[in-house]
């Protein structure tokens, strides 16, 4: 899968065996996926190809996030550009992709009625970022769905809190006490959502 895109960047295939008991527990289901911050479609080929039943709505600016920005060289044909030809090397037809700042999509896919068997939010660093995805993707969850976290121990930018995505995550944790089970916590954190 990984050997048949361009991918300037490897960030998501450590974690592919975190995700096996959620891919199991998915299988053979019309799985509805929701990915927030998909960059060049490393995730998003990954869940095409491991739920070939599964459809993917993949939320992001395409434009890269600060610190790539900033640190960072971007993949010279442009990160949409570079996400469409990799999910299209597994099935495009799958895929609904929303280009815009989460923020305002997830309030749409809300209005909407969207409901997701699988989320995860890859979105942003920024602590209120990550809190807002979380709060506006939680009543997208569905009943003995997941949400996923990235970046959970994510602290590049030093102490700062709003900088670190684990701060807001812990604060949205608080929140949906006793509304979920932990299914794992790592450099990733991931839910099973039990309540709402």
């Amino acid at each position: 899968m990984v050997e048949r895109g361009t991918f300037s960047h490897d960030w998501f295939t450590g974690k592919i065996e975190s995700w096996e008991p959620m891919m199991a527990a998915l299988e053979g289901r019309d799985a509805r996926i929701l990915e927030i911050g998909s960059y060049e479609g490393l995730s998003a080929c990954y869940l095409l190809w491991r739920l070939p039943n599964a459809h993917v709505t993949c939320v992001d600016t395409f434009v890269g996030s600060v610190e790539n920005i900033v640190g960072r060289d971007l993949p010279g044909a442009g990160l949409e550009s570079a996400f469409d030809t990799n999910v299209a090397l597994v099935d495009a037809s799958r895929v609904r992709k929303l280009v815009g700042d989460s923020r305002h999509i997830l309030v749409d896919l809300n209005t909407e009625g969207a409901s997701f068997d699988f989320v995860y939010v890859d979105g942003s660093h920024q602590a209120l970022d990550v809190l807002v995805d979380a709060a506006l993707s939680w009543s997208m969850v569905a009943l003995d769905g997941f949400l996923v976290f990235d970046d959970y121990r994510w602290a590049a930018f030093g102490e700062d809190a709003l900088l670190r995505p684990g701060v807001a995550i812990d604060c949205f944790l608080t929140l949906i006490d006793g509304k979920y089970e932990l299914v794992f916590r790592d450099s990733q954190l991931a839910l099973n959502k039990i309540g709402t």
